[in-house]
């Protein structure tokens, strides 16, 4: 689960990026 969250969390951070 936490490994999960954390790809997530990455994956939120670079669509974030990718938006900006």
């Amino acid at each position: 689960v936490m490994a999960q969250r954390a790809l997530v969390d990455a994956m939120e951070l670079m669509a974030t990026a990718m938006a900006q």
